[in-house]
């Protein structure tokens, strides 16, 4: 029996290891500039993948448009840039996932900030930019159905962000960046501060 039971914690260990091991960046970001385009953009030279520790997929495909406007105001006056180059995969993944809109936009701000430390940013600036991206990022429908269908219409595309005052969400910058906070409680501070969770919107936030 107590054989039986060790096999079974190494065959346990072993199977968190390999899981640990798949997450994590596929491929190197190539990003060259649309030269022709009105706005700054730049199309990705190569396929990225960023595979997550509980097994979600986002893959951004060769030739994917981005611009980092995906980014609220706040968060690129923080940061510096959508596109930092500090962590400018977790940036594509997340720039492209706003666009595509196949992923919820709550999924898609967790898996920014679990890519970010995957490119060894610190936990502190991944909890700042999540608390960022919840007071203030775009939210959307999924793709392929509209969330206000009464409104709207079945599937047409929305996407909208939070009514917020500037100052109260600048005023949680130290507190957010404590590694120790989960982010639930970065959630819960900031709901509420959250003035209106729309207006919805038919065009697209850029």
């Amino acid at each position: 029996m107590k054989y039986l039971r060790s096999i079974l914690v190494i065959v346990m260990v072993f199977c968190a290891c390999s899981a640990m091991a798949e997450s994590g960046f596929e491929g190197i970001p190539e990003l060259i500039p649309i030269d022709d385009s009105f706005i700054e953009q730049y199309k990705t030279t190569n396929e990225l993948i960023y595979r997550q520790k509980d097994g979600r997929v986002w893959v951004i495909p060769e030739g994917s448009v981005v611009d980092g406007r995906g980014f609220p105001r706040l968060f690129v006056d923080i940061f510096g840039s959508g596109l930092n180059a500090d962590f400018v995969k977790s940036a594509i993944a997340y720039d492209f996932a706003a666009k595509s809109k196949h992923h919820s936009w709550k999924l898609a701000q967790i898996m920014l900030h679990e890519a970010m430390q995957a490119e060894g940013v610190p936990l502190a600036d991944a909890n700042l930019a999540f608390m960022l991206l919840r007071a203030t990022g775009t939210r959307w429908s999924i793709k392929g159905y509209g969330g206000c269908a009464r409104c709207h219409g079945p599937t047409t595309p929305l996407e909208w962000r939070p009514l917020v005052k500037d100052e109260d969400i600048l005023d949680l910058v130290d507190w957010a960046r404590n590694e120790r906070l989960s982010l639930s409680e970065i959630e819960s501070k900031v709901l509420e501060l959250i003035i209106e969770e729309g207006p919805h919107s038919t065009v697209s936030i850029r």
